[in-house]
This record gives C-alpha cells, sequence and structure tokens, in this order.
C-alpha cells in the first residue's frame, strides 16, 4: 500500500521527496549492476514505490499540470461500404 503524500505535505515538498529519491534511484541503479545483491534490490523496490506515490499525490494536489494523458484513438472509416 502506498502512502497517501498529498495529505499533510505541499506539492513543494511531495515535488523535492521526488526529486531526492530520483538521484537515490540514479545510485541504486549503478551500484544495482555492480553486485546485484538482494538488499539492494529491495532498497530499489522502495525507492520504486514512494516515486508512484509522490507521482499519484501530484496528480491529486494538480491535475491539470501532473494529470494522466488521454490518449485520442482514430478509426478510418471507408468512404463506400463494399456489397
Amino acid at each position: 500500500m502506498l502512502p497517501d503524500y498529498s495529505i499533510g505535505f505541499t506539492q513543494e515538498e511531495v515535488e523535492e521527496i521526488m526529486a531526492t529519491q530520483k538521484k537515490e534511484l540514479a545510485k541504486v541503479l549503478v551500484s544495482f549492476s555492480d553486485n546485484g545483491t538482494q538488499a539492494v534490490r529491495r532498497k530499489l523496490d522502495d525507492i520504486n514505490n514512494i516515486i508512484a506515490a509522490c507521482q499519484k499525490a501530484l496528480v491529486k494536489m494538480d491535475p491539470d499540470q501532473y494529470g494522466e494523458r488521454h490518449n485520442t484513438l482514430v478509426a478510418k472509416v471507408p468512404r463506400r461500404i463494399y456489397k
């Protein structure tokens, strides 16, 4: 279960937490590629969970800036119907 960072945190604080976790993620990925221990993998999962919680909170706090993208599908319709 992810924590809800939209409660009790400002948008700036959540952005700061996310930036810190992104830096930590870069460090862990480098060490993960060097030795690949189980402890590093667990830490990687924790960092990914915190980043996901921050992303979810930012979408709730400012949906215009951090909202989900809405992709539109376009279908081609033939000009004439074949019999």
